[in-house]
């Protein structure tokens, strides 16, 4: 798709004329209208398609980090350790090349990104993270009368049964 050297209109299928002895890219209206002879024509061009192989990917679980999750008392422990230092809020964040802002907020309790947190961690010599605690298999409690519902497991799920 191109633009219309004579009437200007756009994204039209253009075509090579002669006007008066000038060559230009005309769209076919103005072609028709002006009655003007098709130097040359544009030909499709026929790409060859082929089949795309498919690539199987094999996704593997990072084990290192499954078994880690961040502690609970993050923020407890980032604020402690930072004061047991002698440091304030901001000469952590020049030390770190982090934002004020975001060790406010991580001091704050709120989780800041695991760039952020490991940075944090390596300046000031803690551990922010723990054994994670995983339980892969759950009995779900159903009534003996019936089978469970959906009803059911969302209220096992947020501990209602």
């Amino acid at each position: 798709m191109a633009t219309c050297e004579m009437c200007g209109t756009d994204r039209v299928t253009t075509f090579l004329s002669e006007i008066s002895g000038a060559k230009l890219r005309c769209c076919t209206r103005c072609i028709e209208s002006n009655n003007l002879t098709v130097l040359e024509r544009r030909i499709p061009v026929q790409t060859e398609v082929r089949p795309v192989l498919a690539k199987s990917k094999v996704y593997t679980k990072n084990i290192g980090k499954m078994e880690k999750e961040i502690a609970s008392d993050f923020h407890i422990r980032i604020k402690r350790a930072r004061e047991n230092k002698g440091w304030s809020a901001r000469d952590l964040a020049k030390r770190t090349n982090l934002r004020l802002n975001d060790i406010q907020k991580a001091e704050a309790g709120v989780q800041p990104a695991d760039n952020v947190l490991e940075k944090l961690a390596k300046a000031l010599d803690i551990s922010l993270f723990e054994e994670a605690i995983s339980d892969p298999e759950r009995t779900i409690k159903s009534p003996s009368s019936r089978s469970m519902t959906i009803g059911d497991a969302l209220d096992e799920f947020l501990g209602k049964n």
